[in-house]
């Protein structure tokens, strides 16, 4: 198989986001040699979760290639599973005693894209276990509160929330990825542009925010059905 003549548009995409996240992991390793600032890191991050975001949307609408899948995973391990806690690792200068809170938490991203190949969702409409793009921006965007602790214990929890059976919803209405994407640059372009931190916090609590709201969001489902 040539495999530059099987890609289709949305593995451009997929493409985009691997590269960005590999720009993610680059900025995070210079911000913690040379002192230059983390937060490029995680405005990579957000690109790669909308780069994420549009092939999928664009395979739905165009079809997808051989490679679609695993070529999906891939980037999502290295934009969400890998740069975040090397971002966490990087901005707080934690010490070689946390670094396996951080392998746990790249081996259960790797544990849930494995599973998301393997085995069938429950329904079209919900996946099994805490998406990696949702547990990857959560705790990139907890390194903009600058609470280490807090970041350490969110990475522990995501991981096993990744690697939980509780069902998630899928984002495909257009509407709602416009909303995220939205949030996505407003927080980028925060984070770039101005140098105050409490516009910096604001920009980061909005962010966590409506990570929290997808990922509480299994019990509002869970309740409805059950008022019905």
């Amino acid at each position: 198989m040539n495999v530059f003549r099987v890609i289709r548009p949305p593995d451009i995409f997929t493409l985009l986001n691997l590269v960005f996240g590999f720009l993610a992991i680059l900025f995070a390793g210079r911000a913690a040699t040379a002192g230059s600032s983390f937060q490029y890191a995680l405005v990579f991050i957000l690109l790669a979760a909308m780069a994420d975001g549009l092939d999928g949307l664009v395979a739905r609408k165009m079809g997808g290639s051989p490679l679609g899948a695993n070529l999906d995973s891939l980037a999502d391990l290295v934009s969400f599973g890998l740069a975040p806690p090397f971002l966490a690792i990087s901005a707080f200068h934690l010490q070689p005693s946390i670094w396996p809170i951080a392998m746990l938490f790249l081996l259960c991203g790797a544990l849930r894209l494995a599973r998301f190949n393997v085995v069938s969702e429950k329904g079209d409409q919900h996946f099994e276990g805490l998406p990696i793009p949702a547990a990857g921006i959560a705790l990139s965007a907890s390194v903009l509160l600058d609470m280490p602790m807090l970041t350490i214990l969110l990475m522990l929890f995501l991981a096993l929330l990744m690697t939980s059976s509780i069902p998630y919803p899928k984002i495909r209405d257009l509407r709602l990825m416009i909303i995220f994407s939205g949030v996505y640059i407003l927080v980028a372009a925060v984070v770039l542009w101005r140098h105050e931190m409490a516009d910096v916090l604001y920009a980061a609590l909005l962010l966590a925010s409506l990570i929290l709201l997808y990922m509480i969001s299994p019990v509002v489902i869970t309740r409805l059905r059950k008022e019905r």
